[in-house]
């Protein structure tokens, strides 16, 4: 290894000292794009797209909402498969619904079971009529007319995943002088967890009202309400607003005083605080303000006192982020923003290190006011838009959404050597050029071997699910991630046409509707043969050992659980080898009997595996005792204390060796061979450590095979 390792930071160097000397080879990052989706053709200028939002737990498909108050799904890589999931026109009796502002799903949207399950939010501004009585928020000592509502509605799914008209509720209406200051955004805090306080708390961003600006309400706010419907109210208030102790300001308000908020984003996953793009007045000068809030803050005299960027230029909507994502690694734990130069649309990046309060003043202007790095200029044809907005997927990838053609590209990073030919001074000989190539590509060899294979069994696990089980009415099964507690993912047994059992990458097992592939006793005893070969293998340093599961479902969609990983003597998963087989043994029976129960027999076979047998499953003896008196018992006759020795010694072998009844002579055979290698490799280590002799080590070997 260590060689290696020289060997790699040699080359590296060479690498560095002919790119050097030829002062002319440059590595920049070139970004390609991959077109997903493409969006309906828009009838009127005013329709305007609204928000892009990929479909949790489905990332197949998109949700795209306009102005106009349509809201369709599309489907990737599949133009002409889109369809309407809403159109708030068809529940305005009298077409009072002026825009549809603002649209977001509920975190548990994709979760079955839990409250939220196919919820959506979504804010609209319509016109106030005098025979509505519904209750408004609004400033009770404002006295100018407020002739619109901005209004929050919460709509549901039903099981043909169908707007269920019958379940639309109102949230919350706001009371606002004209339809430009209604609300910009809704979201919910997408690192929140359900058991986090915070969970399910909606964030209502409100525009600022140019004549009523001196109103905390209408100054430019954000309202946090928990949308769930009680007893009294259609919404409460969470206890940990800010101002819910405050007679004189409204419980809702988060912060007030923003000005224009254009929008606001979690930058970070550990954190509540918001990071707010907003268009900022403050003594008689406009700029476009990133700014940093931990609610409560009023900024309506007093301007914010963290903050990351300031700038004449107004940024729009949808231009700021957090990438998180891997397509693109140049660009990863970045603070992205999308701006337009006149020219073309920039890339751009921005430091998170904020200007505190207690800064300078001459320093904080000059930090706010510096530019950000320029990532990449979006010179591809398909970017040339008027307008175009960025997104993340449910993985954190950039989707980049060109609405003048509604095309919808997803993001990736491709790092190229180029290499110039033409001078002297400007470019590497051919020859020169060919060895960095050959150099370069030995070293990204070497770093495989050493770097990314040590890894490759630990990220396989996080990339793949880990366990599955089945929901309360058995009719679908939950997927979840390594270390989660919540499913990421639902699939209906119904929708299953085949599942894989593998060991490794061999197929053992293979289960569909079709004729000889359900499931019986036979099959069954088969793979715990196979099982039991693969486990008295002896498990070397490198050696890789992985039981997973794949199911295909009829949307062609393919699912992997891994159930069990080692590598070497580090068991990544959580349970054990024989805990595992009796695991995806039953889920194949499960599966079998529900997608071809014709050709699934009835089950009579249902062996017992105990926790000692988990253990010798793990080639390992968790013996804590001292090494020197482990010697001590094991040593043969001749040592003092050989009567105690002979009959501890026994003991081992016997407790070693299970006796559980149930188990068949194929389980039976694997723990006795298991318990065999384990002593032996006990005895070996002893005698490598010298608390053996030569001669006791024989006689406790022999010993040790007549037991067996």
């Amino acid at each position: 290894m260590l060689t290696v390792k020289k060997t790699l930071c040699f080359m590296v160097f060479l690498c560095l000292l002919i790119t050097s000397s030829a002062s002319s080879a440059s590595k920049e990052n070139q970004y390609l794009l991959q077109k997903v989706a493409q969006a309906p053709q828009l009838n009127n200028e005013k329709d305007q797209w609204l928000l892009l939002l990929e479909q949790p737990g489905n990332s197949q498909y998109y949700y795209l909402a306009n102005r106009r108050g349509k809201i369709y799904q599309l489907e990737q890589d599949s133009p002409d498969n889109t369809s309407l999931l809403l159109d708030l026109q068809n529940f305005s009796s009298k077409n009072n619904i002026l825009q549809l502002s603002a649209f977001t799903l509920h975190p548990n949207y994709s979760l079955r079971d839990q409250t939220g399950f196919g919820t959506f939010y979504t804010a609209h501004v319509e016109k106030k009529l005098k025979s509505r009585i519904e209750k408004r928020l609004a400033e009770s000592a404002v006295s100018t007319p407020l002739s619109f509502d901005a209004v929050v509605t919460e709509w549901q799914l039903n099981g043909a995943k169908q707007v269920d008209e019958s379940r639309r509720r109102e949230v919350i209406r706001i009371a606002i002088p004209t339809v430009e200051s209604g609300i910009r955004q809704l979201n919910f805090n997408p690192y929140s967890k359900s058991w986090h306080e915070d969970f399910s708390q909606l964030y209502i961003s409100l525009s600022q009202s140019p004549t009523l600006k001196q109103y905390p309400l209408y100054s430019g706010a954000i309202l946090r309400i928990h949308p769930k419907q009680n007893t009294t109210e259609n919404y409460s208030v969470p206890h940990s607003n800010p101002h819910y102790a405050k007679d004189k300001i409204d419980k809702t308000l988060y912060l007030f005083g923003a000005g224009q908020i254009k929008q606001f984003i979690w930058p970070d996953k550990h954190s509540s605080r918001l990071l707010i793009s907003h268009q900022y007045s403050f003594n008689d000068t406009l700029r476009h303000w990133l700014s940093y809030s931990d609610g409560g803050e009023d900024w309506r005299q007093q301007p914010p006192k963290a903050f990351l960027y300031q700038n004449q230029n107004e940024l729009p909507a949808n231009s700021l982020l957090v990438y998180r994502g891997q397509n693109a690694p140049a660009l990863r734990n970045k603070l992205l923003l999308l701006s337009n130069n006149k020219q073309h649309w920039q890339l751009k990046s921005l430091s998170r290190e904020k200007v505190s309060e207690s800064t300078d003043a001459t320093t904080q202007q000059q930090r706010a006011l510096s530019s950000p790095i320029i990532e990449w200029q979006l010179q591809q044809p398909e970017l040339q838009a008027n307008s175009l907005t960025f997104y993340q997927d449910n993985r954190g990838e950039l989707l980049f959404f060109n609405e003048d053609s509604g095309a919808i590209y997803h993001l990736f990073q491709q790092d190229i050597i180029y290499g110039s030919q033409k001078s002297d001074q400007n470019g590497l000989s051919a020859v020169t050029a060919f060895f960095v190539i050959v150099i370069g590509l030995f070293g990204s060899y070497i770093y495989y071997q050493v770097i990314i294979q040590q890894k490759s069994a630990k990220s396989l696990v996080r990339r793949e699910f880990s366990n599955l089980a089945l929901t309360e009415d058995k009719l679908a099964l939950n997927l979840f991630r390594r270390h989660q507690h919540d499913a990421e993912t639902m699939i209906a047994l119904d929708e299953i046409k085949q599942c894989q059992l593998l060991l490794g990458d061999l197929v053992i097992a293979t289960i569909n509707s079709t004729l000889a592939h359900g499931f019986n006793d036979q099959q069954e005893q088969a793979l715990r043969e196979i099982f039991h070969n693969e486990q008295i293998a002896k498990m070397v340093d490198g050696k890789v050992r992985r039981i997973s599961l794949i199911i295909n479902t009829s949307e062609k969609n393919k699912y992997i659980i891994c159930l069990y990983m080692r590598k070497g003597s580090d068991r990544i998963t959580k349970n054990s080898y024989f805990e595992v087989i009796d695991n995806a043994i039953d889920w194949c029976w499960v599966i079998a009997k529900h997608i071809n129960k014709e050709q699934t027999g009835k089950r009579t076979l249902r062996p017992t595996i105990t926790a000692k047998n988990n253990a010798l499953a793990e080639h390992t003896t968790h013996d804590n005792t001292p090494l020197h008196n482990q010697a001590a018992i094991i040593r043969p006759a001749t040592h003092p204390y050989s009567q105690i020795a002979a009959v501890e010694s026994k003991k081992i072998m016997e407790d070693s060796i299970s006796e559980e009844n149930g188990d068949g002579p194929t389980l039976e055979s694997a723990k006795i061979e298991t318990d065999l290698v384990n002593a032996l490799e006990k005895l070996v280590k002893l005698h490598q450590e010298g608390f053996l002799t030569a001669d006791e080590f024989e006689q406790a070997k022999a010993k040790l095979y007549h037991f067996n």
